[in-house]
């Protein structure tokens, strides 16, 4: 990456990370004044924290991608070598974006969370890959849509298949949503939100702290869904 593209990506997720906290600096603001009608004050702390709860999101991003780009790699493949437990990291992670799936009419759903799949390395990389592809089908995806999180061994090589599904929107299979500062042309007509960045960090974490592979396709249907693919070797 040269100056210019460093610059532009500063650039971009600073005035991402202004506007929300902005908005909450308002919500405060309004509050404390009494300017808020009692009915509506839970309403306005709920955005006010889903504010921060993307801000701290996306500075996390940009901490991950910091070491990464420094070269400092070994600290992200071997983090932390624990045990995570799939389902939990799911349901931890969807947690965040509750309130704001039920803003946009968009249902968060974990299928076979009975199927306790395990993998070997650190449970906040992985809950940071879940949390940037739920935020992702939460931002885009269709109202009224639920997005659907699975997971299972695959019998032939029994590696973890993790798969995140839902109505969205489209983009073409040629493009490359994991490349660095990259959005789709449709989410650049839909929000102005979003850095760029998200799906590169699960991209350098999916691949360099597990192994793995992920990957994104959009069907004629109009079903957006992402696959990661975790190797045999890390599963508990």
């Amino acid at each position: 990456m040269d100056n210019k593209e460093t610059l532009f990506l500063i650039q971009n997720i600073t005035h991402q990370a202004i506007n929300p906290m902005s908005g909450v600096i308002g919500a405060l603001d309004n509050l404390i004044d009494g300017v808020v009608p009692e009915h509506k004050r839970e309403q306005r702390l709920r955005r006010a924290r889903s504010q921060l709860e993307y801000t701290v999101s996306l500075i996390r991003n940009l901490s991950y991608f910091a070491e990464y780009a420094s070269g400092n790699t070994a600290s992200i493949s071997h983090s932390s070598l624990k045990t995570t437990v799939i389902p939990q990291a799911v349901i931890e992670s969807a947690q965040f974006f509750q309130d704001q799936g039920q803003n946009e009419h968009i249902k968060i759903e974990l299928e076979n969370r009975t199927i306790q799949n395990c993998v070997h390395g650190d449970p906040n990389l992985l809950k940071q890959v879940f949390m940037n592809l739920i935020d992702n089908g939460v931002k885009y995806g269709k109202p009224g849509s639920t997005l659907t999180i699975k997971n299972n061994l695959q019998k032939r090589t029994n590696d973890l298949i993790i798969t995140f599904e839902g109505y969205s929107e489209p983009f073409s299979n040629d493009e490359d949503l994991f490349e660095i500062g990259y959005r789709a042309k449709s989410a650049q007509q839909r929000t102005s939100s979003g850095s760029g960045l998200g799906l590169h960090i699960c991209k350098l974490i999916i691949e360099n702290a597990f192994n793995g592979t992920i990957s994104a396709h959009h069907s004629l249907a109009g079903v957006t869904k992402f696959e990661i693919r975790i190797p045999n070797g890390f599963i508990k």
